[in-house]
């Protein structure tokens, strides 16, 4: 007749998903980004192409820039300067991707932005995979488990 109210533990806010560039990615991403705008504003010869409203490229690599800055402060040598790129903000290479293939970019400037999406979505498979703990990367205990592997011996060919 009564039932035991059910109490839920509340979960922990989720984290946002971060990858680590460095500032070489940096120059690469904005590049690809500039040259897709170019094409696009070349190619709706109107230079408001995002109109109202929308978040323009030269706003997205003012952020990149800030955030480089900022890195600086933390580490001084630029070799070593990480800076945050945030999961969702990998759809900006994406979208240049997209607007470079519509408008026809230079093969150079295209493999590298595909080459650089690559790379940013092999580093967020590797920040979803890591759980740090203490400085220590360590698998999430939720994760599956990892087949042992079997070593071939030469008898076995």
């Amino acid at each position: 007749m009564f039932r035991k109210p059910t109490t839920q533990t509340p979960k922990a806010p989720a984290q946002p998903e971060v990858i680590a560039i460095n500032l070489d990615e940096l120059a690469s991403l904005e590049a690809a980004l500039l040259e897709a705008d170019r094409l696009r504003r070349g190619w709706l010869e109107h230079p408001s192409y995002y109109g109202t409203g929308f978040i323009t490229v030269h706003d997205v690599i003012a952020e990149l820039y800030q955030r480089a800055g900022a890195a600086s402060v933390v580490q001084p040598d630029p070799q070593r300067a990480r800076l945050p790129l945030y999961a969702h903000e990998i759809t900006w290479i994406a979208d240049a991707i997209r607007g470079m293939e519509r408008h026809h970019a230079r093969d150079g400037l295209l493999s590298d932005a595909r080459r650089l999406h690559n790379r940013f979505n092999a580093l967020l498979g590797q920040a979803r995979a890591i759980t740090h703990m203490g400085g220590t990367p360590v698998f999430t205990p939720e994760s599956p488990q990892v087949p042992e592997a079997r070593v071939i011996t030469s008898r076995e060919h």
